[in-house]
């Protein structure tokens, strides 16, 4: 068996002398040195980084290609926003507009031409008087009228029997009525008004009955003419209307065949 020997114990080294190793220094710089004066920190700037997250990428479905090109076909990349989506929608919408606008002009443009026409004219051709030797005062006056129509599109259909009034001054001379127009009742153009006499207290104006024994003095005579009228436009009729007709005449005489000096005519639509 071994013996075991014990160690001696480590001994420490020395430590070395401060002013030793400060000789030694100055010994070999020649002079000691002096303490570094320490320095005051500074502060720095700071800087936030931020680190974006990772991101997942996709490829868009190839229908938005679609979409996309034919959006910018239609107008809408260009004018941005929806406008050029809905320009045919604001087409047909001017067109609808536009359209109700050509159908109430042709409506005014109708009831203008058909429902409100423009009278015709009249003027006397002929007056021709007769007295009846076996009646005492009895006078018939026979007039010849003839109508022109001024309209160009629509035409006038005279039907039924109208009525005549003569007077003189105010006075009543005769009535009668209308007979049935000689070229048939579309745009006729020829009326016989026929009027019988009639006395007012039984007794004739004077210068009425001076006329009537053959004097050539001018006399005047109002004749007055209502007619039933009806207003065609091609195949279409309308509601028949009331036309009234008034003739200023001034006569020489009223002999067989009276001679007209002058004559005014004015006609309206009644209703």
């Amino acid at each position: 068996m071994a013996e075991r020997r014990a160690l001696p114990p480590p001994v420490p080294p020395a430590s070395p002398d401060p002013a030793a190793s400060s000789g030694a220094v100055s010994t070999a710089f020649g002079s000691p040195l002096d303490p570094v004066a320490a320095r005051p920190h500074q502060p720095r700037d700071t800087y936030v980084v931020h680190v974006q997250k990772d991101q997942v990428y996709r490829v868009p479905p190839p229908e938005n290609a679609y979409l996309a090109e034919r959006y910018r076909a239609e107008g809408g990349g260009g004018g941005g926003g929806k406008g050029g989506a809905c320009s045919p929608c604001a087409l047909r919408t001017l067109g609808a507009v536009l359209a109700a606008a050509l159908l109430l002009g042709a409506a005014a443009a109708l009831s203008a031409v058909v429902l409100r026409p423009d009278a015709p004219s009249f003027v006397v051709d002929n007056l021709s008087v007769h007295t009846n030797a076996s009646r005492q005062h009895h006078v018939a006056y026979d007039f010849f009228l003839t109508a022109i129509n001024p309209n160009k599109v629509t035409a006038l259909w005279y039907g039924g029997r109208g009525t005549a009034r003569l007077a003189h001054k105010g006075n009543a001379l005769a009535k009668g009525g209308v007979g049935e127009p000689e070229d048939g009742g579309e745009d006729a153009m020829g009326f016989n008004v026929l009027l019988h006499g009639t006395q007012r207290d039984g007794r004739t104006p004077r210068a009425v009955e001076k006329a009537l024994r053959g004097s050539k003095g001018a006399v005047t005579l109002d004749l007055a003419v209502e007619f039933a009228v009806q207003v065609h436009a091609g195949a279409l009729g309308f509601e028949r209307r009331t036309l009234a007709v008034s003739c200023h005449i001034t006569a020489a005489g009223l002999r067989k065949d009276v001679h007209i000096s002058s004559q005014t005519c004015k006609s309206r639509f009644g209703n």
